[in-house]
């Protein structure tokens, strides 16, 4: 390609050494138009006045944003179009962050430290692909994908484009996707993987099966391709995707918190791993999902006070399946009032007054200061606002049912029902809502307390009823060793057993021995469960 001087380039560095070798370098490589920015902030007023031909962008901004919620945000706020050239420079290669990246779809990612050559040829190739295949990316910025189809086909029949074919058929693939011909999508594929197995087409193969509820075809695809680094990311999603649908909630998290692991700066991946962990009672992945909204939020687009509201809920989710002295419990209700304390302090504007009380009631209650959590929800139940959302009210019917007021909670969580059913929400939200609605009708107050009551039937010689308030203990809050214990030492040691069969009665012991080998038990309860082994041999495998 002929460099021309017209040629717009924006380089965005905060390091003084590093902006000028690359702004020499682009000099030297005969580019006369550059501009520097060392702050994300000053890029985007930037990025308003003009249209930039490449965007060469650091990742270590420390100002504020840094150079990966630049970029997202210049894409979302349609700063970035996808005529411009981007290229994304760090000398942080961690896997975690590449894969965060790579989402972003940069159109190059290049490790610091590098040589002018290195640049030269990555530039060149940017400016070629853009230069010959501005028309497409014209139609797409002004969402006409259908043209963009059209366009798409007409250079793939000119022998002159050869060296830009993966990259038009590519495309080809998205834009029958995205314009929902699933049938030709499927069709495209299998031809292209009949020339070459590329990995785009795989994946595209797969997403268009899963559209196709062909789950099985894609299921055997996508295992395979969990295999590749470069397709195990998207593998990963599709699974944990088809996964949810049939309804296996435990797999589905399972393998959506290992694409999370993969690259967790994806908000939207963290906020359904929170609502599968919501399905799957576990609290502490929940609560750590919340964590990291909040941590790779910060300084971005998406940073706002619900994202801490929803991190001190989980905190409360969480810290109610611990003992109250615990300390885990301590250091969570620390962090719960770091994540108020930051509401009132970066968001005077919007504190959530409201929400923030009714948080302050759930955390009397987790203190055992019931009657005040009480009291306080009454006071505010004339004041709730109009324009709560479906998490604040949610927020809201959990604390009234915490506290004993079970009328207020079920009215309430008719309500959101019906405004979910409304407002077409999330079906991973809509699973988690009815289960918390039905979960709780069942239960005259919350899961702790649940708990609490079952050990004061069980002193008392209720052996019945105090296995029932156990097991719905147990269903509530699946992964604590403490109540599988006092479940198991039900079944086992009550002077009389509960009235279940045989094999329900194998079953829960089973399920509590696996909760405690793979739990955690304060010193006292281990007393207990060493006592169990020793009574009843048979039931530990010991000869």
């Amino acid at each position: 390609m002929n460099v021309t001087h017209d040629v717009q380039i924006l380089i965005i560095d905060e390091q003084s050494l590093a902006q000028s070798y690359l702004k020499f370098a682009l000099e030297k490589l005969g580019y006369q138009q550059i501009n520097v920015a060392d702050r994300a902030q000053d890029a985007i007023q930037l990025c308003k006045t003009r249209q930039y031909d490449l965007i060469i962008c650091a990742h270590n901004l420390q100002k504020g944003k840094d150079g990966f919620q630049l970029y997202e945000e210049l894409k979302a706020r349609g700063l970035h179009k996808l005529s411009t050239g981007f290229i994304f420079i760090s000398a942080d290669t961690d896997p975690s962050l590449v894969y965060s990246v790579i989402e972003l779809q940069p159109d190059e990612f290049l490790a610091k430290p590098f040589v002018i050559g290195d640049l030269e040829v990555r530039i060149e190739r940017v400016l070629k692909r853009k230069q010959r295949l501005k028309p497409v990316y014209q139609l797409l910025d002004n969402g006409q994908p259908d043209r963009a189809l059209e366009v798409v086909n007409t250079e793939l029949a000119k022998s002159a484009n050869s060296a830009f074919y993966p990259l038009l058929l590519k495309l080809k693939g998205d834009l029958l996707l995205q314009l929902k011909q699933h049938d030709a999508a499927e069709q495209f594929f299998n031809a292209m993987l009949d020339i070459q197995p590329f990995p785009w087409a795989r994946i595209g193969l797969a997403r268009t099966l899963l559209l196709l509820n062909k789950d099985s075809q894609a299921l055997s695809l996508l295992q395979q391709l969990t295999r590749r680094p470069e397709t195990r990311l998207e593998a990963l999603d599709c699974i944990a995707e088809l996964e949810f649908r049939q309804q296996q909630f435990d797999d589905a998290q399972q393998h959506l918190g290992q694409a999370a692991s993969l690259a967790p700066r994806n908000l939207l991946r963290q906020q359904k791993l929170l609502q599968l962990s919501r399905i799957n009672h576990d609290y502490e992945t929940q609560y750590q999902a919340a964590q990291s909204m909040v941590k790779f939020s910060r300084h971005s687009m998406h940073e706002q006070p619900d994202l801490y509201l929803n991190m001190a809920r989980a905190g409360i989710d969480f810290a109610l399946t611990l003992e109250q002295d615990d300390e885990q419990s301590l250091r969570l209700n620390r962090q719960i009032n770091q994540c108020l304390s930051t509401i009132r302090q970066q968001f005077s504007d919007n504190r959530k007054d409201f929400q923030q009380e009714v948080i302050q009631a759930r955390l009397l209650y987790l203190k055992d200061n019931k009657e005040k959590a009480q009291q306080l929800l009454k006071d505010l139940q004339e004041k709730a606002p109009d324009d709560d959302s479906i998490e604040d009210a949610l927020d809201r019917a959990k604390a009234l049912h915490e506290v004993g007021l079970s009328d207020p909670a079920n009215k309430l969580f008719r309500q959101i029902s019906l405004r979910c059913q409304r407002e077409g929400a999330d079906p991973m939200f809509s699973t988690y809502l009815q289960q918390e609605q039905q979960e709780r009708a069942s239960m005259p107050f919350g899961a702790r307390e649940l708990n609490n009551n079952a050990v004061h039937l069980y002193q008392h010689g209720n052996w019945q009823e105090a296995f029932k308030a156990f097991e719905l203990a147990l269903r509530v809050m699946p992964k604590s060793a403490a109540i599988a214990l006092n479940l198991l030492q039900t079944i086992l040691s009550a002077p009389r057993r509960p009235s279940i069969d045989d094999s329900r009665q194998e079953t829960l012991i089973l399920r509590c021995l696996d909760i405690i080998e793979q739990g955690k038990l304060n010193p006292d309860q281990l007393k207990r469960y060493q006592k169990l082994k020793e009574k009843h041999p048979d039931r530990f495998g010991a000869p």
